[in-house]
C-alpha cells in the first residue's frame, strides 16, 4: 500500500503533571505506549477529550557561520529551539480551566453557614477523614457520609504551614510561607487536582466515576465537596504540565506529538465564542471554549543527550510502504 495522507476525525489531547520538585515528566515512549486504545488513559496521564483546534509552530530558526573576506556561508547552526503549541478545547473542565487560564486554578468547596463571603470560596465545611482500605476509586469513610452521588469530591491532606510544592498526584501551589493571610487547613484541598465525580454512595463508602490522580488515598487525607471550579488571574504561580495530541487515521495509522513540558504563554484566561444559531435575545445562542496558548521547555533525550522540546512520531498503518 503506498504512502498517503492522514486522514483523521481530530486530535485527541492528553494532560499529565510534571514532577516539579525534579522536573520530572510522566514517561512516554511511542515504540513501547504509541498504540494505546483511543479513549483509554495512558499511565499517568488526563484524556482531556477532543479539541476544537489544534496549532503548533516551531522557532527554532537556522543561522548562518560566515568566515572570509568576503565573509562566504561556512556552514548554518540552529540558533534557538523553541515552539508553541494552541488549543481550544471541546468542553469545560477543571483541567482545561487551568491550563486555558495558565494562573491558579482552584477548588469551590462547600462552604459553612455564616461565614464571610470570599472571591475563591469562603469558609468550608469540616472535611471527612478517609479511612484505610480505600482505593483509587473506593472511599472508605466512616458511617454515615453528607457526600451523595452525583457530587464532586477532593480528597487530599490538611495543609499544616509546611512550604514547597502543595498537592497530591498533581502539583496545585507552591508555598513560600506566608507575612499574612495564612491559609487554613483546607488550603491544599483548594489547590489540589485530586478531584472525582461520585458515582454511588452505599453504606458509607464512595464509590468515583474514574481513578483519583493520586492513586490510593494516603493516611490523614481527608474528603471534601466542590461545588465547582475558580481560576484567578496574576500572582506568581505558573503550572507546568506534558501535552500528548494523538491523530488517529482511519486506515490505522497515527500521529503523536510529545510536549514532556508545557508552560503558559502570551495571553492568560482566554475563551472563544462562536455564534451557534440567530434568537430572539440579541446574539442568539453562543457556544463558548476554553482556549490555551503553551511554550514548550526543553528536556534530554536519555539516547544521545541532545535537548528537545517536542517529539512527533508517525505510526504507519499495517502493510503501508514506508
Amino acid at each position: 500500500m503506498p504512502a498517503g495522507a492522514v486522514v483523521a476525525s481530530g486530535v485527541r489531547a492528553y494532560f499529565a503533571p510534571v514532577d516539579r520538585t525534579n522536573v520530572l515528566p510522566v514517561p512516554f515512549d511511542p515504540a513501547a505506549m504509541g498504540r494505546f486504545a483511543a479513549g483509554t488513559v495512558p499511565a499517568g496521564w488526563m484524556d482531556v477529550g477532543r479539541l476544537a483546534e489544534f496549532r503548533r509552530g516551531s522557532s527554532s530558526p537556522m543561522t548562518q557561520v560566515l568566515s572570509g573576506a568576503p565573509a562566504v556561508v561556512k556552514m548554518q547552526v540552529r540558533a534557538k529551539a523553541e515552539a508553541e503549541v494552541s488549543c481550544t478545547f471541546a468542553g469545560w473542565s477543571k483541567v482545561a480551566m487551568a491550563l486555558s487560564s495558565g494562573a491558579q486554578a482552584l477548588n469551590l468547596l462547600a462552604v459553612a453557614t455564616g461565614v464571610n463571603a470570599n472571591a475563591s470560596g469562603g469558609g468550608t465545611v469540616a472535611a471527612e477523614t478517609v479511612q484505610p482500605g480505600s482505593t483509587a476509586t473506593v472511599l472508605c469513610m466512616t458511617g454515615m457520609t453528607a457526600v451523595q452521588a452525583g457530587d464532586v469530591v477532593v480528597v487530599d491532606i490538611d495543609y499544616a504551614g509546611e512550604t514547597g510544592y502543595v498537592g497530591s498526584g498533581a502539583v496545585g501551589a507552591y508555598a513560600t510561607g506566608w507575612s499574612s493571610g495564612v491559609p487554613d487547613v483546607h488550603w491544599t484541598r483548594r489547590v489540589s487536582f485530586n478531584v472525582q465525580r461520585v458515582l454511588s454512595v452505599q453504606s458509607g463508602v464512595v464509590t468515583l466515576a474514574a481513578p483519583r490522580m493520586a492513586g490510593v488515598p494516603r493516611v490523614g487525607m481527608k474528603l471534601a465537596r466542590v461545588m465547582g471550579f475558580v481560576d484567578r488571574e496574576g500572582g506568581p504561580w505558573v503550572p507546568e504540565w506534558s501535552g500528548l495530541f494523538v491523530v488517529d487515521g482511519v486506515q490505522g495509522d497515527r500521529v503523536l506529538w510529545h510536549y514532556p513540558r508545557l508552560q503558559p504563554a502570551g495571553a492568560s484566561a482566554a475563551e472563544v465564542s462562536a455564534v451557534l444559531a440567530a434568537g430572539p435575545v440579541a446574539g442568539g445562542l453562543e457556544r463558548w471554549r476554553l482556549s490555551a496558548q503553551m511554550r514548550a521547555l526543553p528536556v534530554v533525550d536519555a539516547n544521545d543527550g541532545v535537548s528537545a522540546v517536542c517529539f512527533r512520531s508517525y505510526l504507519p498503518a499495517a502493510m503501508r510502504l514506508v
